[in-house]
This record gives structure tokens, C-alpha cells and sequence, in this order.
């Protein structure tokens, strides 16, 4: 079976997301658009076709819709102090069942290397307005650069049975997730900080001050890979993504696990 063909993105493409930065407004945006619309979504839908079959490849359940995977280039500036129309990035999710932000998922996250590079916030994959983060206000206002490209596998969280039952597996089961701590290590893959909790959850206090204190204060579960530019701008991409999700999967099937 012949894999879907992905061309890698192109620098001229990314460039338009350079001149976004510079130019977060409606009148360049729609004078440049051309390129977000003929090149720059075109692209991340092959990404997605082909990251679909390098999956299931691998034998890892997730996959996305080129369409609907995608996530849309204008920022929700309803509550946001940031009024800037636009992101800076391209984005997707694949997930088992298509919805973006379903227990268990890998994002991708576009946008041309190099400037500042804070640690992962998995708040960035919200559509709703991830540029209100404490993490996002950090990167100065007038920088053109983001995070950097990337890709992050794991378990974005946002209902609290969920948050909860992931725990509770966790706590039910020490040895096992101290294993997938350790495969996940061996990988070069430490969990990101997870948006932790101040204080021991309420009923797991009993676990202050041992092993598992770190990964029970977490909300979010997520590791991290970053790309290069020359690793966006090639055709070995999905491989390569394909690859971290499948040195992360200890940590998917811990969460499907628990979550069901």
C-alpha cells in the first residue's frame, strides 16, 4: 500500500506565519491568505492522511480527519487581553474516536523554528484562547517567535472525573506507573510540569512526599518532542511523529486504561 504522499513544509509557506507574527491583523492576513489556504492547510491535511497510515502502522489507535482535525487560525479574543486576531501556528489533533481533545491524543504544532521555547503548556491545543496562559503572556509581547514546532502525546484533561480516575489509577497501581515513568525516561520523554496542583489532591494526601506526589498533583499528562526545521520541511515528518507517539505509548495505554 503506497503511503500518503507529504510533501514536508515548505519555508516559503512558514514564512507566512513569521509575517502573521509581525502583522497580527486583518488586512494582511487577508491579503496574504492565499498562502495559509492553498499551501500551508493543504499541507498539514497531508500531514494528517499520512500520520493516519504511519500509525496504524504501529498498531496505535489515533488517527484524525485532514478537515476536521484542524484546528482554526483565528484566536477567541472574547476574554482575552490579547486582542490579536490571529495565531501564529498551524494545528491538530488524532484521537481514537476524531473529537480533538478526547482522552489520549497527539498534537501537532507548526510554525517555524527557532526564538524562545518555555516549557510546554498543553493549554496551547485549546482553541478557545491559549495565548491567556501565564506561560504565553511570559514571551514577549513583540517576539515573532512561539514555541517552536513540535509534537506532544498524552492526556489533556479537562473534566474533573477524568482528572480524578486517571489519579486514582495511578495511586491503585504504583509499580505500574513508576514503569511508565521509567519507559517514558528511557525514551528521552519527561513528562511536562501538567499544570500541577499547589497541594495534594483532596484524597490522595496519604501520598505526600512519595514517589507518585509529582505525577498525582498533575492535571495533564503529556510528553513532549520538539521538531526542527529541517524535520517540518521534510518528508519523513509523519515517521518521525510516528515514532515519538509509539515511544510514548506506555503512557497512552496507562490512560486508556484508567479512563476506559
Amino acid at each position: 500500500m503506497t503511503r500518503p504522499s507529504f510533501p514536508g513544509f515548505a519555508a516559503a509557506d512558514l514564512a507566512f506565519l513569521t509575517g502573521l507574527a509581525a502583522h497580527n491583523d486583518r488586512e494582511w492576513f487577508t491579503a496574504h491568505r492565499a498562502v495559509y489556504d492553498e499551501c500551508l492547510k493543504p499541507t498539514l491535511s497531508a500531514l494528517i492522511d499520512a500520520l493516519n497510515g504511519a500509525l496504524a502502522a504501529r498498531d496505535l489507535p489515533l488517527a484524525g480527519d485532514p478537515k476536521k482535525s484542524v484546528f482554526r487560525i483565528h484566536r477567541d479574543v472574547r476574554f482575552s487581553k490579547d486582542k490579536r486576531p490571529y495565531k501564529t501556528h498551524v494545528s491538530a489533533t488524532l484521537t481514537r474516536d476524531g473529537q480533538k481533545l478526547s482522552p489520549g491524543l497527539v498534537y501537532v504544532h507548526i510554525e517555524p523554528e527557532g526564538g524562545p521555547a518555555p516549557a510546554f503548556d498543553p493549554e496551547t491545543i485549546d482553541p478557545l484562547d491559549p495565548s491567556t496562559l501565564p506561560s504565553a503572556q511570559a514571551v514577549a509581547a513583540d517576539s515573532y517567535a512561539g514555541t517552536g514546532p513540535f509534537a506532544a502525546a498524552g492526556f489533556y484533561l479537562t473534566e474533573r472525573p477524568h482528572i480524578d480516575a486517571f489519579r486514582r489509577a495511578v495511586a491503585a497501581d504504583p509499580k505500574g506507573w513508576l514503569a511508565v515513568e521509567k519507559a517514558l525516561a528511557a525514551k528521552g520523554l519527561p513528562l511536562e510540569p501538567g499544570e500541577p496542583t499547589k497541594r495534594m489532591p483532596k484524597g490522595f494526601e496519604e501520598h505526600a512526599g512519595d514517589p507518585l506526589e509529582a505525577a498525582l498533583k498533575r492535571t495533564r499528562w503529556l510528553v513532549r518532542r520538539p521538531l526542527t526545521g529541517a524535520e517540518i520541511g521534510g518528508d519523513e515528518l509523519p515517521e518521525l511523529i510516528a515514532d515519538f507517539v509509539a515511544d510514548a505509548r506506555p503512557l497512552l495505554a496507562f490512560g486508556w486504561k484508567a479512563l476506559g
